[in-house]
């Protein structure tokens, strides 16, 4: 189960950022809402123990990440990676259960998209988007 300081400070990497000032009151309920859906599929996944690569990104550390999206919903805590093996085990078994995804209210980011030169990820959001059968999305 992901909790609340983990998505603020990625999994322990960041943890000033749990400090900022961008940490309104509705931000902190967007990031409520993230996990609470988010806990709810990987717990339907039969999905225990995940770590994050990136939860909340003051505007600063979104600014500094080359590709990051300038309005990236990592920066009102709509967004969250999952730390994914080589063979993107996490993001293929999520891929393959859209009915899930859609029952949270959740997408997934394309997983060609979210393969890194020495990590793979998965990214979830709550977003507002057009659905879509997949509930996956190409940035």
């Amino acid at each position: 189960m992901i909790q609340l300081n983990d998505l603020l400070t990625s999994s322990g990497s960041y943890p000033d950022r749990a400090k900022s000032k961008e940490l309104t009151k509705e931000v902190l309920d967007n990031a409520k809402t993230l996990l609470e859906k988010v806990n709810s599929l990987l717990k339907d996944l039969g999905i225990t123990n995940v770590k994050l690569s990136s939860g909340f990104r003051p505007s600063s550390v979104n600014a500094s990440i080359a590709n990051a999206a300038k309005k990236s919903a990592h920066m009102i805590c709509k967004a969250l990676d999952i730390i994914d093996d080589k063979d993107q085990t996490i993001g293929k078994l999520v891929s393959s259960k859209p009915e899930l995804l859609r029952k949270y209210g959740l997408f997934i980011e394309d997983l060609g998209s979210t393969k890194g030169k020495n990590t793979n990820w998965v990214h979830l959001d709550i977003v507002d988007r057009k659905d879509r059968p997949s509930r996956s999305f190409k940035p």
